[in-house]
């Protein structure tokens, strides 16, 4: 295969020239030397002046912290309490809404009112179970005293505690559908019966889904709201099941959203699937992200993750001061230096991984490597 040499480009190369005070030539030199080198035996020589003019550096491969990752992907969700599908226990009529799509609420907050005869009817009902309660305690405690001096009949007092525990039973029932609804019970003792209920908040968090209108008639059950706490977002991942093997709770996940592959962020593998997908061939894992990025992603967003498996320490390169060929990699090991120039030659060299700008070094005892400026002298064409 033919190598050309690739010298710095035209713009980078006068804006150098015009803040450089030593020899004008100094770029065509290098040129020159380049070329001749790739002509000849494949050695490069190179004067100080065109050392210093290109930014080069010499150095050796440092030690790094590399990890073992397994790559993935999967989506942002809420925990098992941090998402709320808001429904009603009885069918009705919107009265008011007070939140839409995007609000923030709080646990608690009222987000809309729903107005029916049936709220209206189970209130009539338990306030006259109520009432009969009170009569039917009085009755039960008049006939106990009676039947403890044996002037009633045993079954007529056993009957009256009957029918007064069949409805203590029928007016704590109702007590409970009330208290559901959020109307307050107490109320309705003292008389005081309203049209409608309130719909509240379970949990903390924003609305992403509101699907009602003022007068929109909702069926029992339904679920017109949904509330997220973004709070308790998490990632769920899907993990080949071949690479399970390698998973454990506690590993750190790495992960970023594709529109900013940039920007890496943190989580914690919490929860490992015990089924595999007939349809993907993986395995649902859950990780923790951490507290403090958690506000800064939706729900259902995708995400590209790699589960760090192990760390250890290599010696590494940046990846610009290798020469990336089809069959392999290279390096410029300094063979010469003196006052006047230096001599690289191109030398095969063995790699690893990549990571983070850095390539793992698998050869021992190299130095004297040109480790900055290698992409101003040498592409592969």
């Amino acid at each position: 295969m033919k190598y050309s040499l690739l010298i710095l480009s035209i713009t980078l190369l006068l804006s150098i020239s015009s803040c450089h005070r030593g020899d004008p030539t100094a770029k065509e030199s290098l040129k020159e030397a380049v070329e001749t080198a790739a002509e000849e035996s494949g050695d490069i020589t190179l004067t100080r002046e065109q050392f210093e003019y290109a930014g080069m550096k010499i150095g050796t491969p440092l030690p790094r912290s590399f990890s073992n990752s397994i790559k993935t992907n999967g989506l942002i969700v809420a925990s098992r309490t941090g998402a709320a599908e808001i429904s009603t226990l009885i069918s009705g009529r919107v009265r008011q809404i007070y939140y839409s799509t995007g609000d923030y609420v709080k646990k608690g907050t009222i987000l809309f009112t729903l107005e029916s005869n049936e709220i209206i009817l189970l209130q009539q009902t338990y306030a006259e179970a109520f009432q009969q309660l009170k009569l039917l305690q009085s009755d039960f405690d008049r006939l106990k005293s009676l039947s403890d001096e044996n002037i009633v009949a045993r079954k007529d007092f056993l009957k009256a505690e009957s029918d007064l525990r069949t409805t203590e039973a029928k007016a704590e029932g109702l007590k409970s559908r009330l208290k559901m609804i959020h109307i307050d019970p107490s109320q309705v003792e003292q008389g005081v019966i309203v049209s409608f209920q309130s719909v509240v908040s379970p949990i903390n968090g924003s609305i992403t889904r509101q699907e009602i209108v003022l007068g929109q008639y909702i069926e029992l059950n339904e679920t017109p709201i949904e509330i997220i706490d973004t709070d308790n977002l998490r990632l769920s991942l899907q993990v080949f099941e071949n690479s399970m093997a390698e998973i454990l709770k506690g590993q750190e996940v790495i992960f970023s959203v594709p529109d900013r592959p940039e920007i890496k962020l943190n989580a914690t593998l919490s929860q490992l699937g015990k089924t595999v997908s007939a349809e993907t061939r993986s395995v649902k894992c859950y990780a923790e992200i951490d507290p403090e990025e958690r506000s800064l992603f939706l729900d259902k967003m995708y995400v590209e993750a790699e589960i760090i498996t192990c760390e250890r320490e290599v010696l590494a390169l940046p990846e610009t001061a290798l020469i990336r060929e089809p069959d392999r990699d290279y390096v410029l090991i300094l063979l010469e230096e003196n006052d006047q120039y230096y001599t690289f030659r191109k030398m095969p060299v063995q790699t690893g991984v990549t990571r983070q700008g850095f390539t793992e070094i698998l050869d021992d005892d190299l130095s004297s490597l040109l480790v900055e400026g290698v992409f101003s002298l040498w592409t592969d064409e």
